[in-house]
C-alpha cells in the first residue's frame, strides 16, 4: 500500500471514530419538532453539533428503499439539489449540493457503512480524505457532514424510513435561518427519494 493512502486510511479511522460517536443514538428523546405532517422533521437543542432527523413511512418495500439508496452515484437523480454524486472508491462518494440562490454550493466526501439490527438496515455515512476529491472552489466543503438512513419494516409493502444528518451548513449562512433550512432538506429528502421509488416502479 503506498504511504499516501496509508495517511488517508488512518484519518479516515479516526474521523469515523469521532464524527459516529457524537451521532445521537436511535432511541434520543430530546428532538425538537419543525414539521408535523406526514414528514415530520426534528432537530436538536442539547447536543454538541445541530443534529437533525427527518421520518416518514413509505408505501415502498425495505429492499426497494435499500437498493435505490445503495445506489450512491445515482443520488444526483434522486435527490434534486444533488449537482453531483461522484463514486470515489467502494463505498465513498463526493457530494455537491445546489444551495438556494445567494447561498454558496456545499460539497462533502463521505463513506457509507451498512449494518443490520434485528430488522432494521442501517447505512451510516461520515466524512472521510480522499486524494480524488474535487477541489472546487465555488462551494463550502463540511468537514463533518455525516448521518444514518434507517429502513425499519412495517409489513412486506411499507417500511419507516429515517433519516438522521448533521445540520451544520457553515460559511456565511445564517443562523437564523437554519431551522427553515433543515424543515427544508428533511422535507424534500423524503419527497424525492418517494419521487423515484415511484418511477421506478411505474417503468
Amino acid at each position: 500500500m503506498k504511504p499516501l493512502f496509508i495517511i488517508f486510511f488512518l484519518l479516515n479511522i479516526q474521523m469515523a471514530d469521532a464524527i459516529l460517536k457524537q451521532l445521537p443514538e436511535n432511541d434520543y428523546k430530546s428532538w425538537v419538532q419543525l414539521e408535523k405532517n406526514n414528514i415530520q422533521v426534528y432537530y436538536s437543542k442539547d447536543l454538541s453539533v445541530p443534529w437533525c432527523r427527518a421520518t416518514a413511512n413509505f408505501r415502498f418495500s425495505q429492499d426497494e428503499i435499500y437498493s435505490a439508496l445503495k445506489n450512491l452515484k445515482n443520488y444526483k437523480n434522486i435527490f434534486e439539489r444533488v449537482t453531483d454524486s461522484r463514486l470515489l472508491d467502494e463505498n465513498i462518494v463526493y457530494i455537491r449540493l445546489d444551495m438556494p440562490y445567494i447561498f454558496a454550493d456545499r460539497d462533502y466526501t463521505v463513506k457509507y457503512l451498512e449494518s443490520t439490527k434485528n430488522e432494521e438496515i442501517i447505512f451510516q455515512f461520515y466524512s472521510v480524505s480522499h486524494p480524488n476529491t474535487p477541489n472546487n472552489s465555488g462551494s463550502v466543503t463540511l468537514p463533518r457532514a455525516a448521518g444514518e438512513w434507517r429502513l425499519i419494516p412495517i409489513n412486506d409493502n411499507a417500511t419507516r424510513v429515517i433519516y438522521t444528518w448533521n445540520g451544520e451548513l457553515l460559511g456565511k449562512f445564517p443562523s437564523s435561518s437554519l431551522k427553515t433550512a433543515w424543515a427544508k432538506q428533511g422535507t424534500e429528502v423524503m419527497i424525492w427519494l418517494n419521487q423515484y421509488l415511484k418511477s421506478i416502479k411505474e417503468n
